[in-house]
């Protein structure tokens, strides 16, 4: 079978997709990947002759597979429709987007791919190849004559090492560049590669995917967590150093990779240490950062590492259903600056949630600042993403009305357009934005520590959330500067040499 599968991703750092190919090959499909990125632009779709060029690659295919998240699900109902009018072929719908909303993706396209998708894009393949029926096929959603059928999920694949590595043979891998589809390169990685080592977050958050993966696979695993081995992984990174010898590091992007055992963590920082020899970024969470692991991690080549706060410790209870105490993370930030010389460590959080009030921001703010320094705050707006707990609260509460009132065609870090959209605490919200950045003993962002502490006095506050006017000038001046930086600033840094941006990245993240 000739295969096109056409990722939507905004960066071609898509491992879904890579991993789907990787299935097909294995069963003997000739497989294709198209990455549509708009990297240059993240909130324009696709125009005509971007879709013209791509149809070429899809004329000859005898399925094509497209996937999406919410905030890029536009482009893939723009790219279906656009084939569905020209071609016969059958199209199917997957990613994170088709598994939280398959009632919207069933609307757009005939096939609609929910949950984990190696096993079923395998026995479609071949249903489809060998003129058999798909009619029975687990995980799929099927529209035939105005009915839909809606099979089960299948039980999920609990020994991941069964899995093939990601298909990195650039050779079959093309790329949107410049309104121009061409062949995928090496640089195109821009000296890094994005690897999962694992699947599954035992959290659950209301505002994020994987409580609905975790209902929606309650009875069909074994257990929330589930790991690649150590040396699964390092075969794959040591193929993938060697494939490309303009690699610089590697981006660990499990949610939770600081919940491995130690005996995991020992192995993996073992083989990484003797046979990769090359730094790389991880993520870890409060509850489960220990000072064995980050020395390990650490003297393994761990240069880098973000951990999620997410909300005061009220905001993450209360409103996220997140098990974790403020003291979590105070534990685990005192563990990681005992490292600051080796390890640049970084703090997510997320603001603009209706459902906060101006006292859970403060709580926050004030938690930011009692964080042993220097780090790195990232600051994120939250986006309600159809299907999560916490935008079928907001939908039932009156709150989310349309796509526009659920913020997901925003980016996260676009805080003047969240702060505008959804009219909450702006003040509270505006500073928390504002202190986005480099943290060092005097300074959040943009601000001193101290004005902070002069913007929270109890009266400036109350009477800055009843009026919101200079709010609204301060963030015309805000949204001036992420424009300039957004198209200029940003474009000019992808534009630079990969050795010149890893030296940059040391240098601003005192790596």
């Amino acid at each position: 079978m000739k295969i096109t599968l056409i990722s939507t991703s905004t960066y071609p750092s898509d491992q879904g997709i890579r991993t789907i190919s990787s299935m097909l090959k294995k069963a003997g499909h000739n497989v294709r990947i198209v990455f549509m990125s708009l990297s240059e632009n993240y909130f324009r779709n696709y125009n005509l002759r971007e879709l013209n060029q791509l149809l070429k690659f899809c004329r000859d295919s005898q399925l094509i597979g497209i996937n999406a998240f919410a905030s890029t699900s536009k482009r893939a109902s723009r790219i279906i429709s656009f084939l569905k009018k020209r071609l016969n072929q059958p199209i199917v719908y997957g990613g994170v987007h088709a598994t939280i909303s398959p009632e919207d993706c069933i609307k757009v396209c005939d096939l609609v791919c929910v949950g984990e998708a190696e096993d079923a894009i395998v026995e479609l393949a071949n249903a489809i190849e060998n003129k058999k029926s798909i009619e029975k096929i687990k995980n799929l959603w099927i529209k035939k004559e105005n009915k839909i059928i809606k099979n089960p999920v299948r039980n999920l694949i609990d020994n991941l090492d069964e899995i093939p590595m990601p298909d990195y043979e650039i050779n079959t891998h093309y790329l949107l560049d410049n309104k121009k589809i061409r062949k995928f390169s090496e640089s195109d990685l821009d000296g890094a590669i994005f690897f999962l080592t694992g699947r599954g977050c035992p959290y659950g958050c209301d505002y994020c995917s994987n409580s609905l993966l975790n209902e929606l696979y309650k009875e069909k695993r074994k257990k929330i967590l589930r790991w690649h081995s150590p040396e699964y992984i390092i075969r794959g990174i040591l193929e993938l150093k060697k494939k490309f010898p303009t690699l610089n590091y590697f981006d660990i992007r499990d949610d939770t990779f600081s919940w491995r055992n130690k005996e995991d963590i020992k192995k993996f920082c073992e083989l990484y240490k003797k046979q990769i020899k090359m730094r790389f970024k991880c993520l870890g969470d409060p509850k489960t950062i220990d000072d064995e692991k980050i020395s390990l991690l650490i003297d393994a080549g761990c240069t880098d590492i973000i951990i999620g706060i997410q909300g005061s410790e009220k905001t993450n209870s209360e409103i996220y259903h997140r098990n974790q105490k403020d003291e979590d993370v105070l534990r685990a930030s005192r563990i990681l600056n005992k490292y600051k010389d080796k390890l640049a460590v970084m703090y997510d959080v997320i603001t603009c949630n209706p459902y906060e009030t101006p006292e859970n921001i403060i709580s926050l703010i004030r938690l930011l600042q009692k964080i042993p320094k220097p780090y790195y705050l990232s600051v994120n707006n939250l986006v309600l993403f159809p299907g999560s707990k916490l935008d079928q609260r907001a939908r039932k509460e009156g709150l989310v009305k349309t796509e526009k009132d659920a913020a997901y065609h925003l980016n996260y870090w676009d805080r003047k357009a969240h702060i505008l959209l959804k009219r909450k605490n702006m003040y509270l919200v505006l500073i928390l934005n504002l202190m986005r950045g480099s943290v060092t003993k005097t300074r959040f962002g943009f601000l001193s520590n101290s004005l902070i502490n002069y913007l929270l006095k109890p009266e400036r506050v109350k009477r800055n959330l009843r009026n919101n006017l200079r709010t609204l000038i301060v963030l015309e001046i805000v949204g001036f500067y992420d424009l300039i930086r957004e198209k200029i600033a940003k474009p000019f840094y992808r534009s630079l040499p990969v050795n010149f941006k890893v030296w940059y990245d040391k240098v601003r993240y005192r790596i």
